[in-house]
């Protein structure tokens, strides 16, 4: 079997042939940062900034405190300091169910919320990001709350508060590029309050 049987013969099916290239091309460059960053990148990211990171597949054991383990269905989690101040970054997974598909046969399928939060209490220290941390898990519950509720906010949206900054996004996995950079404007906006 030969490789040129299968290649367009005419203008028209170059064209058809990369256009169908270019869109498979960027779902990937839209799909494989997030799914990429969870296995890998994250724990390298926090070992270059020296946070703490917690990757977690499965539902965690809950609790208040990092160690005692991570909220239900968050699979991601970082705390650290960015710029002088107390930053901490989450994803969950949530078990979601649509009507799209087959008629009278529900979609089941993993949706992923971020929510990133930056406190405007300078990080002195581990202890002092160990502190903050109970207050920024209560904040953001708040907030996936929200999300989970079916509040699509527009894009670049910031909540603020008890001197925290944090923004979000539903149905979005979270990138090194995404975090850094509302990391960057969240830490921006605390400095000028």
């Amino acid at each position: 079997m030969d490789l040129g049987m299968w290649m367009p013969d005419g203008p028209a099916g170059w064209i058809v042939l990369a256009a169908l290239v270019a869109a498979l091309g960027w779902l990937a460059a839209r799909k494989l940062p997030g799914r990429m960053f969870g296995l890998t990148a994250a724990k390298r990211l926090a070992t270059q900034r020296g946070w703490l990171v917690k990757i977690s597949p499965g539902a965690g054991a809950g609790g208040s405190g990092w160690d005692a383990g991570t909220v239900p269905g968050t699979y991601l989690e970082f705390l650290g300091e960015h710029q002088g101040l107390v930053m901490h970054a989450g994803e969950r997974r949530i078990r979601t169910t649509t009507s799209a598909g087959t008629p009278g046969e529900p979609r089941r399928y993993w949706r992923h919320d971020y929510v990133i939060t930056v406190a405007a209490t300078p990080a002195s220290g581990q202890g002092q990001l160990l502190a903050v941390y109970p207050a920024i898990q209560q904040w953001e519950q708040g907030i996936f709350d929200e999300l989970n509720s079916g509040m699509r906010p527009r894009s670049g949206w910031v909540r603020n508060g008890d001197g925290m900054f944090s923004t979000g996004r539903r149905g979005h996995r979270l990138s090194k590029k995404q975090l850094l950079a509302d990391l960057d404007r969240l830490a921006a906006l605390a400095r000028s309050r």
